[in-house]
């Protein structure tokens, strides 16, 4: 079987069309982790506005009601 440059085009061209979708794939799927490092960025975010909270209260008691 000989590939004429027409089919080698078009075999390379496929090749990297599914190369591209499986690293839009791989880039889009959170790995656990990913979520790791999110659930460390979110625990620091509550920390910071939990004392932020409770400086507002300390400033003034009727933020809370």
């Amino acid at each position: 079987m000989i590939i004429s440059p027409e089919t080698l085009t078009q075999y390379v061209g496929a090749a990297i069309g599914v190369h591209a979708t499986a690293v839009a794939v791989v880039n889009l799927t959170p790995t656990p982790k990913d979520n790791d490092k999110l659930g460390q960025y979110t625990a620091l975010f509550v920390k910071i506005y939990r004392a932020i909270e409770i400086l507002a209260g300390i400033v003034t008691p009727l933020v809370k009601k």
